[in-house]
């Protein structure tokens, strides 16, 4: 078996694949929540957990390959496994690995760990460091990953509530309660409330900078306040103390909607909830929140929404090599001082005679 990167004659077989193990986990219910007690269709499950995870199995459009796509071929089977990864937005050496499907038999078993040891290997050369990927929490593959270097920074839960069979609310566009409309110039006080509700471990690794965070907190939001037709929010006490965004609905998603409050006054928080699912139009309504946000994870429990799934996010960091110029190798030595009249040069041809060390001192003596 070996690992090359792909190319168009292999697409046909990349998405055979894809589709394959996408129906695979649906089956085995890798993919949670697709059980016969949920009141939820589970092809609606299915389209939201792709649409919100961007994890494992969420195909990237053909047309566009990203920045790495590698196949693993067998000599006798063909194409068995494929991984695809791209650059992390906003972060020039980090790359987020999107798929790793692997045939469900024969050598397609033995692919994973050649594939990802291939691209962890081809991002190095091209400089990149750190490599992310989602998970669904009990997939397969998670021991694969753990082996090759990747740690857990946070686990992300997936809220869902359904409200259609409920009579509709009436909520005028402009009764926004505690939250009003954002403004381009609220993004640094929003990047401020990130970091101060966020752990230091996981906001070094994703909001480095505000323009790193911008670029890659939930799909990209914050850097396009007022550019799309997510309406964003923001609640102000002393600064912002809490950031709401409500996506509109499509018809194969449902609404998506984003929260972030400070928690040391729980009516606050209960009031910018309330105010945030006021913006939200009738119908189904789902939130990514991870484990650090549980006040807010209760509290939507509290009024109908149920954890649809988990997902583990996990990173690995390489060390970049850097080849050293001889030159610069040289310049850098630490110099021998050699006291003067003490270095002799002994012709190669010439036989040195062997002297004790009395005699070796004596002849080292100066003259009188």
């Amino acid at each position: 078996m070996h690992v090359r990167s792909a190319n168009f004659r292999d697409l046909g077989r990349i998405e055979q694949l894809y589709r394959e193990t996408a129906a695979r986990e649906e089956g085995e219910g890798v993919i949670p929540g697709l059980s016969a007690d949920r009141p939820v269709p589970e092809a609606m499950l299915v389209r939201l957990w792709y649409a919100l995870s961007k994890t494992l199995s969420s195909l990237v459009p053909l047309s566009d390959l990203g920045d790495a796509l590698y196949v693993a071929e067998d000599d006798e089977q063909g194409i068995v496994g494929f991984i695809q990864a791209q650059g992390a937005p906003g972060q020039t050496r980090s790359w987020q690995i999107l798929n790793l499907c692997v045939a469900p038999s024969g050598r397609g078993h033995f692919a994973g760990d050649p594939l990802l040891t291939h691209l962890c290997n081809h991002g190095v050369e091209h400089g990149v460091t750190r490599f992310y990927v989602r998970i669904p929490l009990d997939h397969p593959l998670v021991a694969l990953f753990l082996e090759q270097g990747f740690t857990q920074y946070a686990t992300e839960q997936i809220l869902y509530r359904d409200d259609s069979h409920t009579q509709p609310r009436v909520v005028s566009p402009n009764d926004t309660g505690v939250l009003r409309p954002a403004r381009r110039d609220d993004a640094g006080g929003i990047y401020l409330l990130y970091l101060r509700t966020t752990p230091s471990h996981v906001a070094n690794l994703e909001g480095p900078s505000q323009k790193a965070w911008q670029a890659g907190f939930q799909q990209g939001w914050p850097a396009r306040l007022g550019k799309d037709d997510v309406r964003q929010y923001v609640a102000e006490v002393s600064g912002v103390q809490a950031w709401v965004a409500v996506r509109p609905p499509s018809p194969g998603r449902p609404t998506l909607l984003a929260i972030m409050c400070e928690g040391q006054d729980p009516q606050f928080r209960e009031e910018v909830i309330d105010a945030a699912l006021g913006q939200a139009p009738p119908g189904p309504v789902s939130c990514v929140l991870r484990h650090y946000d549980s006040e807010l994870i209760r509290s939507l429990q509290q009024r109908g929404f149920e954890i649809y799934g988990s997902q583990l996010l996990l990173v690995r960091d390489l060390a970049l090599k850097v080849r050293l110029r001889a030159d610069t190798a040289r310049n850098k030595k630490k110099g021998v001082l050699v006291h003067a009249g003490l270095a002799r040069s002994v012709a190669a041809s010439a036989v040195v005679p062997s002297v004790s060390t009395s005699a070796r001192r004596s002849s080292t003596s100066l003259p009188r």
